[in-house]
């Protein structure tokens, strides 16, 4: 991303079950640190206003991390078509077709060791070998997640 020389780097994670148009548009805001005056008063479609204009005039990659369906992301206000970038993650291949995507990429799950080792590196030893049920549990969670390497 650094030698395409993005003015900003946008990424919002799906912290809940949904990525949608206010989530996207709450981000975004505190990223361009949009006033709350200028804000507060405006309705959807208002903050895509201000959003358009603050991002049309720069060159940015937008990361959408855990996509559970397609949207749109004009309403949201992001410029799609000024040279920047927007990838996102999904495990929805309808949510790949639905918005247009240019470029797809599958990404296979992780073996097991793979998936074992990169939740270790992620979780530190420190805290795995803190107490002896937490090493237990943690293998049972890195097997629940089947070689996805999730986060939440």
């Amino acid at each position: 991303i650094a030698e395409h020389n993005f003015d900003r780097v946008i990424l919002v994670e799906s912290r809940t079950d949904v990525i949608n148009i206010e989530t996207i548009q709450f981000v975004l805001k505190y990223r361009l640190a949009i006033p709350n005056e200028v804000w507060d008063n405006k309705n959807q479609q208002g903050r895509a206003a201000e959003i358009f204009q603050r991002l049309s005039q720069r060159r940015f990659a937008l990361l959408l991390d855990d996509l559970r369906g397609p949207i749109n992301l004009a309403e949201a206000g992001v410029p799609v078509q000024n040279g920047s970038k927007i990838v996102y993650t999904t495990i929805m291949e309808d949510a790949c077709n639905a918005m247009g995507d240019q470029m797809k990429f599958k990404v296979d799950c992780l073996l097991p060791d793979d998936a074992w080792n990169l939740f270790r590196l992620m979780v530190k030893d420190d805290v795995l070998n803190f107490h002896h049920d937490i090493l237990e549990l943690a293998e049972t969670v890195a097997d629940l997640c089947g070689g996805l390497p999730l986060h939440h």
